[in-house]
């Protein structure tokens, strides 16, 4: 991992591999990579999809031209039919890579939850504004220091719940992700939107729809399946890539049934509301803290300022 960003030695090499194109077919760009640190296209490419998923972290290093998958269960096409450039933002971290300018706390704002690990994403600008207030004011408090960063950031927009006074002392903890339900204007359907990160659009759908079948198991436990049965008459899964990128699922109640009774019961399905368990190295403040101790020597401040021009208003 670099000491510099917090990038890992394949991150950094795809970084190289595209910074002199405008936007480079991905096999070319694997190519380098295999060439530089001998890692096979395929793995690289998972890291490299990951790297230019909009949805995936705060702040995207790369940006994808093609089909780079999507938040259902569609993988993205092969490597030699998608293009891909390197984002202002990743020219930022290469240069801090290189000591071209001041370290950059993008593994701090990134975390590597989107690959199963354990430290959470943040709000890029509560990071970059809790690490500049600890250089200017040293005594500033933890408390202070973890109150700004706040809660992890999914850019899905998943709403957000947990043990932060846990996960900001270091502690292992569980993060409770539910995506936004609500009713349309015309009250004729429930509306699931910003599904958490951890699960896909068409498994959320799935879920949804095996809840509102009749269950084998039905006639033998009548109370049970009243409370386990959704009066859910059809779905829609409204996912697009472009205009809803971060999931949609239209349910339409069963007749009678009241909007507010099934969004009620919605919230308590697996894929609206998941858990994902966190934990990070040390306290958030110390963590900060850290940081700015060891990167003391440099104009930490001016590459704070890079980065924060450098990240799309999405992820502020």
């Amino acid at each position: 991992m670099g000491e510099r960003t917090g990038l890992g030695v394949v991150e950094i090499a795809l970084l190289e591999a595209l910074e002199t194109s405008p936007f480079l077919r991905c096999d070319e760009a694997l190519a380098r990579v295999e060439e530089r640190i001998g890692l096979a296209p395929g793995y690289a490419y998972e890291v490299l999809v990951d790297l230019a998923r909009p949805w995936t972290m705060p702040v995207n290093l790369v940006q994808g031209q093609g089909n780079f998958g999507s938040r259902g269960n569609d993988p993205p096409a092969n490597f030699r039919y998608t293009e891909a450039r390197i984002t202002r933002a990743g020219r930022a971290a290469l240069a801090a890579e290189r000591g071209e300018m001041a370290p950059l706390p993008i593994a701090i704002i990134n975390g590597n939850t989107h690959r199963a690990g354990l430290r959470p994403p943040f709000r890029p600008h509560a990071v970059i504004d809790a690490v500049r207030e600890a250089i200017k004011r040293p005594d500033v408090t933890d408390a202070d220091l973890t109150g700004m960063v706040g809660l992890p950031y999914f850019l899905t927009g998943c709403t957000v719940t947990g043990d932060l006074t846990a996960l900001a002392a270091g502690r292992p903890t569980e993060l409770s992700l539910q995506a936004q339900v609500s009713i349309s204007d015309d009250r004729r359907t429930v509306i699931i939107e910003n599904i958490p990160p951890n699960i896909s659009t068409d498994d959320t759908a799935s879920i949804i729809a095996s809840r509102a079948s009749a269950s084998r198991w039905a006639n033998d436990h009548p109370g049970l399946h009243r409370i386990a049965h959704l009066p859910l008459a059809d779905l829609r899964d409204e996912t697009s890539d472009r205009s809803r990128p971060f999931g949609r699922i239209v349910c339409i109640p069963t007749p009678g049934t009241p909007p507010e009774q099934l969004r009620e019961m919605l919230l308590d399905v697996t894929g609206v509301r998941t858990t994902m368990p966190v934990a990070l190295a040390r306290p958030l403040p110390a963590l900060i803290r850290h940081w700015v101790q060891t990167n003391a020597s440099e104009d930490l401040l001016a590459s704070l300022a890079v980065l924060e021009h450098a990240i799309p208003s999405r992820s502020s």
